[in-house]
């Protein structure tokens, strides 16, 4: 019979989980490789044409992470800045994910020729 020597048991109870506010980091990571391989594998297999104007969109997930997170802490009971700084904080994020949008779609859809 082997030993097994490990620093994590299920039975010790030594486990935290991420918190929230990390693992909503990670999936916005994420996002964030997805769209430079679009952009990547777009440059390399149009014969090195580019995405001009397309920028803004990369405020998109930060927007709509940081409003998650808000929205998170906000039903907990304890937001950052009190409720009216999370509503300013939330206003905020709004904006910048219809500016991302509002900037960047159209530029994304003129450089596939739409």
């Amino acid at each position: 019979m082997t030993e097994h020597n490990s620093n994590y048991t299920k039975n010790d109870g030594s486990y935290t989980p991420a918190s929230f506010e990390k693992r909503a980091a990670a999936w916005m990571g994420i996002v964030y490789v997805l769209m430079l391989l679009f952009i990547f594998n777009f440059t390399l297999f149009s014969g090195g044409q580019s995405l001009p104007g397309t920028f803004p969109l990369f405020l998109v997930p930060v927007s709509v992470t940081l409003a998650v997170v808000i929205l998170h802490n906000f039903r907990k009971g304890h937001p950052y800045g009190g409720p009216l700084g999370a509503i300013l904080a939330l206003m905020a994020c709004a904006a910048g994910a219809f500016l991302g949008m509002w900037l960047g779609i159209p530029a994304l859809l003129a450089a596939f020729g739409a």
